[in-house]
């Protein structure tokens, strides 16, 4: 099973050795009704407290849930899964998406969504259906209402790759998809499989996930935006126009004139990367109303289903993904999350887990605030869509290569279901192919009995960590790209993260959101609070948060925590919450290191890669040097790639990195003559970049491509600037075939742009024996100094070996501030055991604790085995 995250093993083994060892009398029988039997009559639905979580009741008893989703419920997956007693099944449509039938003007067709509905209840007699409904404008409709559609503050070169869709802030779009969704909503409940409806997802935006589309353009400029923004201003500054233009600074600002941010005031920032809101509140409310918008939509279309079906359909929304794209503008994350989660009207929030840690051996942590929801009486369900081994070739994010790594994935999320008091739905988005092997059907069969036991356990969490995020701390950063979500995950896909390394600490972790804190809503039983990202707080957060500094808790902070408030920027206010002093700096630096001149030229006239500054690539024999005259653009000779269309990505020509040492943080422009040979198969380009082999893939940059005709020789000329990292090197390529030849290579360096290190830290050696990464990966600016005085120093900034990670110790707390995530997992270790943090063995420490005692031999067996390989679980 590879390197299985041993903890999370142990937990789901306790839950299957407790299951196997009960007495026949006790065990949780599989029961379903088979084809001709009538199932029960389903008329209660809804999500209660059970156990201390919420969970979800049927017909007034509590059910484990376990989701089979399809595309459609295949045949042989609605057998296995009947026979596991799964009574939750959730789809779309087989070749397309379940929609509205919304065909025209007050006209719907619910032929597709009956069909489907038939196929389920034909082939899972006894099941509970729920549709997923996506509720995206029909191109007839966006063509009459052009301007309700999604609009965008920066167009790009081709209008055509825009998706186009209502803006979720159109108020005409709502009313009229709303009476449609009632329409359905009716037509469902009136229809033959009314008692097999357990209630509706409702999807909208991108993927029906609630994201805007398009997110890199900078949506949303449209008209109902801008009407949308108006309203929100006019609640905010109770109509006082006075007011509005105090706020914003503006003496001429009236309500009926505001418009959108431009790219460039978007993208602006006041200080390094921070708005201040004394400056630049206009930009901050403009986000705070765009992230309104999907949460009004989304509360507006579950009212309607919850209305016309008296509140018996359940209503659930792809929502409440904490952020992990930073590579995209802050526009693609949801963060009125706080506002979601107080919703009357929704009862189920589920997403994917992360796509950062899948492979078997990674964390596969949940993607939300699952305690957070859990205060407000909603239950999270996991999309877990792991691909298993038997997915075609071409399927993206397969991870597992054998029967054993894909039961170890299904099991990684039962555990995460389970330990968590939460659902989730094993997602096959090959309708029949990902799970299509009896080890599949045993497997589930067990997964359902062993969360069906669960149930009987108490199921209240007792972790003694908690981590609060700030979702709305992002408003106050500008920049091209979401800087507070690579505090989460990435910004590599091969360096330390900051969920993976909370999971790699060991102890369990609650995730909630600082409005909770704010209205007292966290217990207070915790003794290590990690503050992700609260750069801007509330004077209520503030003094939320000091209420924690009492009982010998331990508070731990990154970089700017408290530095924005509502009267500007200031280290003051970070030293007033940390209990620490701070020398503010601009970006990290460091020494240069490479060439002296950062100056490089081939021309290859050397005849060989040997005699060069460059290879051909990572397998010998991807490129050649040639002095073939239709191949050769200068001299006697020319490097050389060719590739059958067959050929997905053909990488023919590398720097030699032992060569040519590029400077991490550096400006270089890369200019190079090329000739086509052959041009690339149907969609194929060339291609250019620089790659780090540390950083990974997510971490190049000079990213080009060209489809220039065969023909004579051109000139390209690409300037970039490197991330972090000491290794980058330079790939030319072939995507879908071609051949090219590339001559009279010159890297130069542009000794006018200031190099920009990320901010990094190293922790302290003899604390930390053995402990030898590098951590951080973003250039934040300000930067930070800790003041080490009164303090311990636990480790220092790379590479000038200043104080960065302090602890301080106060009377009744302790305060432990790093300068950049992510947060170590040595240095969480540390931080727990001096704490006196617990690392529970067993299922919610069991709350069975003798039972944990009587069968802690047995479990060490089973992770010995487990380590060896050959776990197997019994039937």
């Amino acid at each position: 099973m590879g390197k299985w995250n041993f903890r999370l093993l142990l937990i789901v083994m306790s839950i299957m050795l407790l299951a196997s060892l009960l007495p026949l009398g006790e065990s949780v029988k599989a029961e379903h009704s088979g084809p001709g039997q009538e199932p029960p009559e389903t008329q209660d639905m809804r999500i209660g407290t059970y156990g201390g979580a919420p969970a979800l009741f049927v017909n007034g008893e509590p059910e484990f849930p376990m989701f089979l989703f399809e595309q459609e419920i295949s045949e042989r997956d609605a057998d296995v899964f009947q026979d596991a007693n799964v009574k939750l099944y959730s789809f779309i449509e087989k070749t397309s998406f379940l929609d509205l039938g919304w065909i025209g003007p007050g006209q719907q067709d619910f032929s597709t969504i009956d069909r489907v509905m038939k196929t389920f209840v034909d082939r899972v007699p006894s099941g509970l259906a729920l549709p997923r409904i996506h509720l995206w404008a029909p191109q007839w409709w966006l063509a009459a209402n052009g301007t309700e559609q999604l609009g965008y503050s920066q167009q790009p070169p081709d209008p055509n790759a825009l998706t186009k869709d209502a803006s979720m802030a159109s108020e005409q779009w709502q009313k009229e998809a709303g009476e449609a969704l009632r329409r359905l909503v009716r037509h469902l409940l009136d229809g033959p499989y009314a008692d097999r409806l357990l209630g509706l997802t409702l999807a909208g935006g991108m993927y029906g996930e609630w994201h805007n589309w398009n997110a890199e353009y900078l949506p949303d400029a449209s008209e109902p935006m801008r009407l949308s923004f108006i309203a929100y201003l006019r609640d905010k500054y109770s109509n006082d126009l006075s007011l509005l233009r105090a706020g914003w600074g503006d003496p001429a600002v009236t309500f009926e004139g505001v418009t959108i941010p431009t790219v460039e005031e978007r993208r602006a920032s006041d200080v390094g990367l921070f708005r201040d809101p004394t400056i630049s509140r206009r930009v901050i409310d403009y986000y705070e109303a765009y992230q309104k918008a999907p949460v009004d939509a989304i509360n507006y279309f579950a009212g309607i289903v919850k209305e016309e079906s008296e509140g018996r359909l359940l209503t659930s929304v792809l929502y409440g993904y904490s952020p992990d794209m930073s590579y995209m503008p802050q526009e693609v994350h949801q963060r009125a999350v706080a506002q979601a989660h107080r919703l009357t009207n929704v009862d189920l929030f589920t997403s994917p887990h992360s796509y950062y840690r899948r492979a078997p051996g990674d964390d596969g942590v949940l993607r939300t605030y699952p305690d957070s929801l859990a205060l407000h009486g909603k239950l999270f369900i996991d999309e877990a869509d792991d691909r298993t081994h038997l997915a075609p070739p071409g399927t993206s994010f397969v991870q597992a290569t054998n029967m054993g790594e894909s039961l170890g994935l299904l099991r990684r999320a039962f555990g995460q279901a389970v330990t968590h008091a939460t659902g989730m739905w094993y997602m096959d988005h090959s309708s029949g192919l990902w799970y299509n092997d009896p080890a599949f059907a045993a497997e589930f069969k067990n997964l359902k009995k062993w969360g069906d036991y669960s149930m009987k356990l108490p199921r209240q969490r007792n972790s003694e960590v908690a981590v609060i995020s700030s979702n709305e701390s992002e408003f106050y950063l500008g920049g091209s790209t979401d800087t507070s979500a690579a505090f989460y995950e990435g910004p590599s896909t091969t360096r330390p993260q900051g969920l993976g390394e909370l999971s790699k600490a060991g102890a369990p972790f609650d995730r909630y959101l600082i409005e909770d804190l704010e209205q007292g809503l966290i217990p207070d039983h915790y003794k290590v609070y990690i503050f992700m990202d609260t750069f801007y707080l509330t004077d209520a957060q503030r003094a939320a948060i000091e209420k924690l500094k009492r009982g010998g808790r331990t508070l731990v902070w990154t970089w700017a925590p408290g530095y924005v408030s509502e009267s500007g920027l200031s280290t003051t206010g970070m030293q007033s919450l940390t209990g620490i002093n701070f020398a503010q700096g601009g970006s990290g630096d460091g020494p240069s290191e490479g060439s002296a001149t950062g100056q490089w030229a081939e021309n290859f006239e050397g005849g060989s890669f040997l005699q060069s500054d460059y290879t051909d690539g990572e397998r010998s024999g991807n490129g050649a040097i040639v002095a073939d005259l239709d191949k050769v653009i200068d001299g006697s000779y020319s490097a050389y790639g060719k590739a059958g269309e067959s050929v997905d990505w053909h990488e023919f020509l590398f720097t030699d990195k032992n060569k040519i040492k590029l400077e991490p943080g550096a400006t270089y422009t890369v200019t190079f003559k090329a000739k086509t040979l052959a041009a690339p198969g149907p969609s194929g380009t060339f291609y250019f970049l620089a790659r780090t082999k540390s950083g990974g893939n997510a971490q190049d940059v000079g990213v080009n491509n060209w489809t220039d005709a065969p023909g004579d020789p051109y000139t390209k000329s690409f300037t970039f600037t490197l991330k972090g990292y000491e290794d980058y090197y330079l790939i030319w390529g072939l995507h879908n075939g071609g051949a090219l030849a590339v001559d009279n290579i010159v890297i130069k360096k542009d000794a006018s742009v200031p190099i920009e290190l990320p901010v990094q830290y190293r922790l302290d050696a003899n604390l930390f024996p053995g402990s030898t990464t590098v951590y951080g990966d973003m250039k934040l600016n300000p930067v930070f100094r800790p003041e080490a005085a009164g303090a311990q120093v636990w480790g220092y900034s790379s590479p000038d070996g200043a104080p960065s990670v302090v602890v301080r110790d106060f009377p009744n707390w302790r305060s432990v501030y790093l300068p950049a995530p992510p947060i170590a997992a040595p240095l969480l270790k540390r931080i727990y055991n001096e704490a006196g943090v617990r690392y529970p063995i067993c299922l919610h420490e069991c709350n069975q604790q003798a039972v944990c005692r009587a069968f802690q031999r047995p479990y060490r067996k089973l992770v010995q085995r487990a380590r060896r390989g050959i776990y197997r679980p019994s039937a």
